[in-house]
């Protein structure tokens, strides 16, 4: 940017200068980190116009302009004081910010010059999904039984239709991959209001008939009364109709969590050398717990098999845990999906990425040992979702991805953060479908 700058009269008014076709973010961002000086029409500098003043001066009578071009003068010099050490200061504060977020990990490249360093990198293409297709879950269905929230939370896809789970609803959300709006097969399965509470639904997986729904962290009262008890995941299996679905069975995580706000966010399923099923639970939180956002790269998949007790109560028994390569330098993990070549990829909400690599540990038969599954991180990509036309973050709320094929993504958002909690253009994207191509 021109560190000489033209006036309009509309900003000279306000004194805030800026270019003609300069994008806000630009002249956000010239205000921050540039020093400018104010400019004539003419476009002469502060010095030139000094120069100008000077020679004026010498047309007036001497002892009158003498006394006024020394007190334009002391103006001139505070103002250029005052400019010159408030430029220094701010420097050195956002010397101090680049340091911190360095340390602690960025968040959705929030830096106004992060975000365009990551867009003017001249391998900015290869490192970003493109956006096929967006479609609002408002606009699929006919009939959404009374909801006008869609907090999408995770989304499989099976035998060609697409079901996605929500944390606000008891529902499942089926519609069909083409993604066409206000479709008859498009539908809400089951009851949204099925308890008073939210679902808490977090990640839905499909293994021999049976749809398996993760409830993300539930508060298990153990005495009652006493407020003593942990917070574990709640997995139901859930057998679908045409309209409804059938609660078969509920089972807790032998896994603990800090509290409600940091549990499973997705999970796959795989078939261990005993042919029973395994599923692999993403932590959302770093080490799989609260609080850990700055502590980036520490990923973690919980590796659980179900046990049934002879008074018929279950629990989903904690195998391994399995660590997702340094390389996913996420602040949180929001999905993960499986393909049959063993492709797996790894989603961050608020990193607004997805890494990908390969899951290790898959036998010839299509079986998995258990002791051998971890992440390949040799060849592990990671790429962005795109940002808009300023470079800031518009997909800020992904929480479900799954494979639509070996080049394509299918992904879901969740609602827009309110109370300020998130800027306003995370609002365009939110509670909404979208299709992305890989580089």
């Amino acid at each position: 940017f021109q560190k000489c700058t033209i006036l309009t009269k509309k900003s000279r008014k306000t004194g805030i200068p800026k270019q003609k076709g300069m994008s806000a973010t630009e002249h956000s961002c010239l205000l921050s980190n540039s020093q400018i000086e104010e400019c004539d029409e003419s476009g002469n500098s502060n010095q030139e116009m000094s120069e100008n003043r000077s020679q004026k001066v010498s047309k007036y009578s001497s002892r009158t302009l003498i006394a006024i071009g020394i007190f334009t003068l002391g103006l001139l010099v505070a103002a250029s004081f005052g400019k010159d050490h408030s430029s220094r200061a701010l420097k050195s504060s956002d010397s101090k910010k680049k340091t911190s977020n360095h340390r602690k990990g960025k968040k959705n490249n929030d830096s106004c010059g992060d975000q365009l360093e990551f867009c003017e990198d001249k391998h900015y293409s290869r490192n970003t999904l493109k956006t096929a297709y967006d479609m609002p879950f408002s606009a699929l269905f006919q009939d959404a039984r009374g909801q006008k929230k869609f907090e999408a939370s995770d989304v499989i896809v099976v035998d060609g239709s697409v079901y996605a789970v929500c944390d606000s609803s008891w529902a499942i959300s089926k519609f069909s991959s083409s993604l066409k709006p206000f479709s008859a097969e498009n539908v809400q399965i089951g009851n949204p209001a099925r308890e008073e509470e939210d679902s808490g639904y977090e990640a839905i997986l499909h293994d021999d008939g049976v749809f398996y729904v993760v409830r993300e962290s539930v508060w298990h009262d153990h005495k009652r009364g006493r407020n003593v008890g942990t917070y574990r995941a709640v997995i139901e299996e859930l057998i679908i109709s045409k309209d409804d679905y059938e609660v078969r069975n509920k089972c807790s995580s032998e896994f603990e969590f800090d509290g409600d706000s940091k549990g499973f966010e997705g999970a796959i399923s795989i078939r261990d050398t005993e042919g029973d099923l395994v599923i692999l639970a993403l932590c959302e939180g770093n080490f799989c717990k609260e609080h850990t956002n700055d502590d980036v790269g520490n990923g973690r998949i919980v590796a659980m098999k179900k046990d049934v007790q002879g008074d018929g109560t279950c629990t989903w028994k904690t195998i391994r845990q399995i660590a997702i390569p340094e390389s996913a330098s996420f602040r949180d993990y929001s999905s993960i999906t499986l393909n049959e070549d063993g492709r797996v990829a790894v989603s961050s909400q608020e990193n607004s990425a997805v890494w990908f690599g390969k899951l290790k540990g898959r036998l010839s038969d299509g079986l998995w040992s258990l002791n051998e599954v971890a992440f390949d991180d040799d060849g592990h990509k990671v790429y962005h979702f795109p940002k808009d036309s300023s470079c800031n973050t518009v997909y800020c709320n992904v929480e479900g991805i799954h494979w639509l094929d070996g080049n394509m993504l299918l992904a879901v958002s969740d609602k827009m953060k309110g109370k300020g909690s998130q800027n306003f253009r995370c609002f365009d994207k939110d509670q909404s479908v979208h299709v992305m191509v890989l580089p």
